[in-house]
């Protein structure tokens, strides 16, 4: 076997390894089936619903003649689900593993495609990480799709599309499409993962990715762990 080859190899299994250690435990507890709450907004209030879990949501049946319009009178963070103006509806929280393939095997990829790997994809020094590649937070927000500060599962226009992005250390390539209303997918090594985007932040499991915009794309750095970044580009540029 090529020596080249050989260590490629190794270098992959070790990092699968501790990636699936890591995982392992990032992901436990993840919840078998999606969980339906009703949310009511009470003689047009403002109502804050606690939820057993957290993942994307969806409202799926609406029970008041007041409008329920997300983003205005309703919408989701990780502690649950809120409601004004007199709304009230069935919303739907679908389980933390987004994934269409739970095993192991995608949630090692779930590492290497969002920098989660215990041996570190460091790109800190990369030159995309100067101030004037940066473009203002609130920029984001300049368009009639924006409700205001409550509109936590706002996709700004800059961030929907196709990216992608590659881990220099592990020479994997990664492609991640980011739809309006903020699912996301990404590919790498034959594998498929889902996520949410919300608050400004990427979902995926147990696992919580900040998302800077750079010029022509972003960086998603792990909370908690944030050496481990990945930059994306847009398709095409």
């Amino acid at each position: 076997m090529n020596p080249i080859n050989n260590d490629k190899h190794l270098k992959t299994r070790y990092l699968a390894t501790w990636i699936a250690l890591f995982l392992t435990a990032s992901w436990g507890g993840i919840a078998s089936a999606d969980e339906t709450v009703t949310c009511a907004s009470d003689n047009n209030r403002y109502r804050h619903c606690a939820t057993s879990t957290h993942g994307y949501v969806t409202m799926v049946h609406q029970l008041s003649n007041s409008p329920c319009q997300q983003g205005k009178t309703w919408d989701y963070d990780r502690r649950g689900i809120w409601v004004d103006d007199g709304c009230r509806a069935k919303f739907r929280i679908e389980s933390d593993d987004h994934s269409k393939d739970s095993s192991k095997d995608a949630k090692v990829a779930a590492g290497v495609i969002l920098g989660a790997a215990i041996l570190g994809a460091v790109l800190s020094n990369n030159k995309d990480h100067d101030d004037n590649n940066h473009y203002d937070s609130d920029s984001k927000y300049n368009d009639d799709a924006y409700h205001g500060s409550r509109h936590t599962s706002y996709v700004p226009g800059w961030m929907v599309g196709t990216f992608h992005g590659h881990n220099t250390l592990y020479d994997t390539d990664v492609v991640m499409t980011i739809q309006e209303n903020g699912r996301v997918r990404a590919d790498a090594n034959g594998q498929t993962i889902n996520g949410y985007i919300n608050d400004e932040r990427l979902h995926v499991g147990n696992i919580i990715f900040d998302i800077n915009r750079i010029r022509g794309g972003f960086v998603t750095s792990q909370e908690g762990k944030r050496e481990n970044e990945v930059i994306y580009r847009r398709a095409g540029h």
